[in-house]
């Protein structure tokens, strides 16, 4: 009976484990869509839409941000350095809304993953931080 109890206290706690795992980005569909966007954990929690969104950039202070026309939702990229060259990493944080209040993620390094003309994907080294931002000139 003991060996049945561990079995399942074992199993328990590999579903507990299973459950509480974050999703990551998959890089090669995540590089297929240039729509500018912010994935957290796998999941997109902000889409830019044309027709419902603005966007803005600052150069000076390598900031990129995304709103609703309401700005109710939005996200902002805060990078310590302008993304210029494909491959390097560049530190920054990260802020969005959320249903249940705004959210950040500070100090993270994001990897230049690609750069197409004005349109830059940078992503963390595990897939949990993504974005796609646009540079406006």
């Amino acid at each position: 009976m003991k060996k049945y109890l561990h079995i399942a206290v074992l199993l328990c706690m590999c579903a507990l484990c299973t459950a509480c795992k974050r999703g990551n980005t998959s890089i090669d569909s995540f590089l297929t869509d240039d729509t500018v966007r912010l994935e957290i954990d796998g999941e997109k929690v902000f889409v830019f839409d044309e027709n419902k969104c603005q966007l803005a950039y600052n150069e000076k202070r390598a900031v990129f941000r995304a709103n609703t026309d309401t700005m109710l939702h939005y996200f902002e990229l805060d990078l310590d350095s302008l993304p210029t060259v494909e491959g390097a990493d560049i530190t920054g944080s990260v802020y969005w809304s959320t249903t249940n209040g705004d959210r950040s993620r500070n100090n993270i390094t994001l990897n230049v993953k690609s750069i197409k003309g004005d349109i830059i994907w940078l992503c963390d080294a595990g897939g949990q931080t993504a974005a796609v931002v646009r540079l406006l000139k």
